[in-house]
């Protein structure tokens, strides 16, 4: 088991209003498993994809990643374990414009001290295996939708983590360029990957072995 949660809340505080987003989750992911998340806006799909990912803590409840327990660690120990075995892509892709496609790739290797001969090497690797090395000098403005969202993959794969999570990966691409990019996914999965995607796509929720309902913050199926 490498994701566990035992009853998790997670509660917003908006002036003088508690919001609960997540109400007594508890849900376990297998090593090697391709999850999708589905549910209607608002159901806390996204919020519940932060927790596992380590952008945020819960409330209450306890998370497991690896068999530790993460949900009451500090911010800096969730960021090495995020950095080291996780790698989160975002439906917005969240690149750097002003930087081109090599050093947005190259940016979790900078921030993990590796040296600048190894993370060029190791970019330019992971940006031909999704099919840009002839792209490396654009900045994020100069691609169509589908090569950013590719490079926020390559991005999410630069340390190796072993641990995938898509929020609405294909949300912001045409049908066909989507189609593309869950061929990644596939991909990923028979490497080992385990994968979790958030997504309201049928067709990309179709694509995971197992698909988990959540509805105003519950697991319903």
């Amino acid at each position: 088991m490498v994701i566990k949660t035992n009853s998790i809340e997670k509660i917003y505080k908006t002036g003088k209003i508690n919001v609960c987003a997540l109400r007594d989750v508890s849900i376990e992911i297998e090593r090697n498993s391709y999850n999708s998340i589905v549910g209607p806006s608002g159901s806390g799909k996204s919020t519940l994809l932060h927790i596992i990912g380590c952008l945020d803590t819960p409330t209450k409840g306890d998370y497991y990643l690896d068999e530790v327990k993460v949900s009451d660690l500090k911010p800096n120990k969730l960021a090495q374990i995020r950095n080291k075995k996780i790698g989160f892509i975002f439906q917005t892709f969240n690149l750097l414009p002003n930087l081109n496609i090599l050093k947005n790739v190259e940016l979790p290797l900078l921030y993990a001290g590796v040296r600048k001969k190894e993370r060029e090497e190791r970019s330019k690797d992971v940006l031909q295996k999704v099919g840009l090395e002839h792209r490396l000098k654009h900045k994020p403005n100069e691609l169509s939708g589908g090569e950013r969202q590719r490079t926020a993959i390559a991005r999410a794969l630069i340390n190796n983590p072993s641990i995938i999570l898509a929020d609405e990966p294909t949300g912001n691409l045409d049908t066909n360029t989507g189609k593309g990019i869950m061929e990644i996914f596939n991909k990923l999965y028979d490497m080992g990957h385990t994968i979790i995607v958030v997504t309201h796509d049928n067709y990309v929720a179709k694509r995971a072995d197992r698909t988990i309902n959540i509805k105003d913050g519950k697991i319903v199926d």
